[in-house]
């Protein structure tokens, strides 16, 4: 005869998908995310920049109406998905300082059209470094960490191989901007649906 379990004592927690509302890092990452297309958009000309940058705009603002249903329903992210540690916050954020400013005073001497690859790049590696120290095992953080990683080093090789700055810009810019805004987008959409709101 067997003896019935408990799984829910025994089973680690599943790791989260993404947080049930808009937060301010949402909001953070979809303004960066509109500026990222629209400053570097310029290889597509007009009007397509001009179309774009309305795009990512109205995209930010589907964001910021998603935030403030958050906070209209008083919701708070999941235990899971809330920071780990304040300090690892502080120390990730130092380091990208660093290595955001160190890295542009030597390209704007080497090569500046490595500039916004730079940029992507160690962008993308503070959301995967968040994702180990800060708030772990948040998989909307491990797939714009990775993304944007990305994006980052095939800008860097196009800037040495081509010296071409517009295309790094529209290829590690604009797509990490698309990123940025596509994940804080999708889910301010799921919040305005109802699906965001946690279950009673």
């Amino acid at each position: 005869m067997s003896i019935p379990t408990d799984r829910s004592t025994t089973s680690p927690p599943p790791r989260t998908a993404g947080a049930s509302g808009v937060y301010p890092g949402h909001l953070i990452g979809a303004s960066f995310g509109a500026v990222f297309v629209s400053v570097n958009s310029g290889l597509l000309g007009q009007p397509l920049q001009l179309i774009a940058t309305v795009l990512a705009v109205l995209a930010a603002t589907v964001v910021l109406a998603g935030f403030v249903a958050t906070v209209r329903r008083g919701q708070r992210p999941p235990e899971r998905d809330r920071a780990r540690s304040h300090l690892a916050f502080w120390v990730i954020v130092a380091i990208e300082a660093v290595l955001l400013f160190g890295g542009l005073a030597v390209l704007n001497r080497v090569e500046p059209a490595a500039n916004v690859a730079w940029i992507a790049l160690v962008v993308g590696l503070h959301f995967l470094a968040f994702a180990r120290w800060w708030v772990r095992g948040q998989r909307e953080l491990i797939v714009i960490g990775a993304v944007m990683t990305a994006l980052g080093v095939v800008g860097m090789v196009l800037a040495v191989t081509t010296h071409d700055a517009p295309l790094v810009q529209l290829i590690a810019g604009v797509g990490s901007g698309l990123v940025l805004l596509g994940t804080s987008t999708a889910t301010a959409l799921r919040v305005l649906a109802g699906r965001g709101a946690p279950a009673a």
